[in-house]
């Protein structure tokens, strides 16, 4: 049920579109998850209108008992969600660059507790996501260095408060 969950959050924070709604319904299908409306939204090409692909979404994600309150755009558990998922896979690798981490994080606003909002308060110093995109790309500077390992430890101290 997590791969489910964290899906239906990932299209709640913006980081899945419409039109990469059928392939996301197309994993979850392979991962067990199984609902007529997922089905259906699996055999879509993607530019059906985004209107149609939302709600075969929302149909399926009722299907699969999965409550839209639970989910709902602006919530703060889902925001915070938003940003364990971001820490998370920045320590473990899986995001690489400083870039994605400002553009994964831009918007979130819901917080809450010390290491939560140490993390959150420690990308938004990073400037902006150019800015950024700007010192990675130009191999950084020892300000960019220091910022990057703020993050990165905030990351870690949030990821290991979880266990």
């Amino acid at each position: 049920m997590e791969s489910l969950r964290a899906v239906a959050n990932r299209q709640v924070v913006g980081w899945i579109r419409p039109e990469q709604l059928p392939m996301a319904a197309a994993e979850l299908l392979v991962d067990g998850h199984d609902a007529p409306s997922l089905v259906e939204l699996a055999g879509c090409s993607g530019r059906e209108r985004s209107a149609e692909l939302e709600q075969l979404w929302h149909r399926a994600l009722d299907e699969l008992g999965v409550q839209q309150s639970e989910s709902e755009s602006g919530s703060e558990e889902v925001e915070r969600w938003a940003l364990h998922d971001i820490a998370a896979r920045l320590a473990s690798g899986e995001i690489r660059s400083m870039p994605e981490v400002m553009a994964a994080a831009n918007g979130l606003d819901g917080a809450e507790g010390e290491a939560e909002l140490r993390f959150l308060r420690a990308v938004r110093e990073g400037c902006c996501e150019g800015c950024v995109t700007e010192q990675a790309t130009a191999g950084g500077s020892e300000p960019f260095a220091a910022w990057e390992a703020q993050v990165r430890a905030a990351a870690a101290a949030l990821v290991a408060g979880r266990r």
